[in-house]
């Protein structure tokens, strides 16, 4: 059992390096773009059309990409204020609420989310008004997607705990 977990993780690092990189090169264009708008308006008048719709756009599905690979190299910012003063129960215990409050809010997310990209496929919605109109459904599919993974790598994050904690309280080395 403990190996088709570990194939399991290994499939989804695979597939949240693949968001990681996908996202870091869609940053590099922004950024690019980004810099093409500033130097256009400021040398020639003439900003780069569409920039602003662009950014708006990406933003949120750069983060939403970028999100399960921190967990799952559990690189995510914490406060250790409580957490270095317990012990490896202690810690594990509050991995495993952060994950399951972590599992609430993101499955909050994708079921707020749903009906709006729903609505955006349906009636073909689209971001902008004149230089540049972005269709919403893609970065609105993507949220979802982002989000899904999320609670995917919450749950095994939460499962792991479980056995720390299982194991620590009968007193067997958790592996």
């Amino acid at each position: 059992m403990i190996k088709f977990f570990r194939f399991i993780q290994k499939i989804l690092g695979k597939i949240f390096s693949a968001f990681q990189g996908i996202s870091s090169a869609w940053l590099f264009v922004l950024m690019t773009l980004i810099s093409i708008d500033v130097f256009g308006r400021a040398l020639f008048n003439k900003p780069f059309r569409g920039t602003p719709e662009l950014v708006s756009f990406s933003i949120v599905v750069i983060a939403f990409l970028e999100l399960p690979y921190v967990l799952w190299t559990n690189g995510h910012v914490r406060s250790t204020v409580f957490y270095d003063k317990v012990g490896p129960l202690g810690k594990d215990i509050i991995d495993l609420i952060a994950a399951l409050i972590g599992i609430v809010v993101f499955v909050m997310l994708i079921k707020s989310s749903m009906n709006d990209f729903i609505k955006a496929v349906r009636i073909g919605e689209f971001e902008g008004e004149g230089a540049l109109r972005i269709p919403t459904s893609p970065a609105r599919a993507l949220l979802i997607v982002g989000a899904g993974f999320m609670v995917l790598q919450l749950v095994f994050n939460a499962g792991k705990k479980v056995y720390s904690i299982i194991n620590r309280i009968l007193g067997r080395t958790p592996s």
